[in-house]
């Protein structure tokens, strides 16, 4: 996919304009071993999965223009849309977590496993 019709965008001139780009990963084994948050993407209307170069979220972007409650919302809102549940148990694993949108995920997915394989009975 052409990364300006990825990005909404009609011309070249946009590429200067963003903050980010989306950029199509072309060889989806660069995804093994990786955590993507889900995400809307305001400037290109839709949802999408990103992959941080360095593994979450940079806190300074997060916050940039807002303040740091808006950047929580921003991760717990992708906490809540990857792992497919209501607001409060994305806050949940947010907080045992300490912040940590990586390990939210791990723990999420280790009580999944917990619960399929039979938990308590």
């Amino acid at each position: 996919m052409e990364i300006k019709v990825l990005n909404n965008m009609t011309s070249d001139h946009g590429i200067y304009s963003r903050e980010r780009l989306l950029i199509p990963i072309i060889n989806p084994d660069l995804l093994i071993n990786e955590t993507c948050y889900i995400e809307f993407d305001t400037c290109a209307e839709r949802e999408v999965a990103v992959l941080y170069p360095e593994g979450k979220p940079d806190e300074k972007l997060m916050s940039k223009g807002s303040s740091s409650d808006h950047g929580k919302r921003r991760v717990i809102d992708s906490l809540k849309r990857s792992m497919q549940v209501d607001d409060g148990t994305a806050q949940y694993y947010w907080s045992i977590s300490n912040g940590d949108p990586r390990a939210a995920l791990t723990e999420f997915s280790s009580d999944l496993r917990w619960e399929r394989d039979g938990g308590l009975g």
